[in-house]
């Protein structure tokens, strides 16, 4: 008859331990948030690289985005710099593996065509017929100070531009008298917007008279409409 299997039995020293596990994984943690923060700094560093290289080279106005060693650069070149030598520079900063240029570059023409449409469009939103002159004189009514507060702003705005202010009358009269109120009024004009902190360099003011009539003088409503303020952009 043969002898039945002792069962084997495991000294406590010999039993299976989790402790190898729990230190494996912390170190993997702990590998791994060193492993982000390095990433991170590198990031950082490499930002303010690319930032302070765009900004030596003038380039003060562009975006940059960093997405770990890669640099995408975007916006407007400002006029003078240049393109080549930027991204190359920013290409040879330590740690930098892409550099993606969006930029575009500064149009200087294009630009001032722009900002003189705006300039034009400004004008042409105001009514000018609203300014007007107490009878017989110089002296603005109180109704033309809307429509000269905007043509303020308008110039405040496109401080490059400068406007000529024309008076006009009618007919009535003798024309040397129409001659010297059409230019009285056209300085009135002129000193309302200097008085708003307007410069005077941005303001022509002359009169013509009866010289340059747009209606029938020989009816009131084209006497009335001969008698205007016209404001005009001077090329």
């Amino acid at each position: 008859m043969q002898n039945a299997a002792h069962p084997i039995e495991l000294n406590e020293f010999d039993t299976p331990s989790i402790w190898p596990w729990i230190i494996g994984s912390i170190a993997l943690i702990l590998l791994t948030v060193s492993v982000r923060s390095d990433l991170n700094h590198i990031t950082r560093s490499i930002s303010f690289q690319a930032h302070e290289t765009a900004q030596s080279l003038g380039a003060s106005n562009i975006e940059i985005e960093v997405d770990g060693r890669d640099i995408a650069m975007s916006g407007t070149l400002e006029a003078g710099v240049d393109r080549d030598a930027l991204v190359q520079s920013v290409g040879a900063l330590n740690g930098v593996r892409v550099v993606v240029d969006d930029m575009e570059e500064f149009d200087p023409s294009e630009l001032a065509r722009i900002e003189l449409l705006g300039f034009k469009e400004g004008l042409e939103s105001i009514d000018f017929s609203q300014v007007a002159f107490e009878r017989g004189s110089a002296s603005l009514t109180s109704d033309s100070r809307d429509a000269l507060l905007q043509l303020v702003q308008v110039l405040r705005t496109y401080p490059q531009f400068r406007i000529r202010v024309a008076g006009h009358t009618d007919n009535t009269g003798r024309a040397e008298v129409n001659l010297r109120i059409s230019r009285q009024r056209a300085s009135s004009v002129a000193d309302f917007l200097v008085d708003h902190n307007i410069k005077a360099s941005q303001i022509i003011a002359q009169g013509y008279g009866a010289t340059r009539p747009i209606a029938d003088n020989s009816t009131e409503a084209g006497r009335t409409a001969n008698r205007r303020i016209e404001i005009s952009h001077v090329h």
